[in-house]
């Protein structure tokens, strides 16, 4: 599996909760109107609550897709642009589920789009050859 997306995922989440929480938390201070030590410390909790949900949520989308990606890689037997789209797919369907069939449908397509940009991007090369020879 890939450690290293799964962890990169985890800091990268924590990082954008973190911004997020910075601003969230002077917008709370300022509404409550604190100041010095009790607005660090609004702060500095936002951050922490905000950085850990962010770093928790990235980090299980990027296990589910890593895992998702192995299983298709391993039964299909060729690494492919399919088994990403089936990948992100899956893992959106999977991540959604907890909210009911409409969520899980919708976290299905976002996966299955981004997987669709994604693959486009980087088989550009590729897409034109296919196209080019038909």
């Amino acid at each position: 599996m890939a450690f290293a997306q799964i962890g990169g995922s985890v800091m990268a989440g924590g990082l954008v909760g973190g911004l997020g929480g910075v601003y969230s938390g002077i917008q709370e201070a300022n509404v409550q109107k604190l100041t010095g030590s009790l607005m660090r410390t609004q702060v500095i909790n936002s951050i922490a609550k905000q950085s850990a949900a962010y770093g928790r949520g990235l980090g299980a989308v990027a296990l589910l897709y890593s895992a998702f990606g192995v299983i298709t890689s391993k039964s299909r037997g060729v690494d492919d642009e399919l088994n990403t789209m089936a990948s992100a797919t899956a893992t959106g369907l999977l991540y959604g589920v907890s909210g009911g069939l409409k969520r899980s449908l919708r976290g299905g397509a976002i996966g299955l789009g981004l997987s669709a940009a994604y693959c486009l991007y980087t088989s550009k090369d590729r897409l034109r050859d296919m196209l080019g020879s038909s």
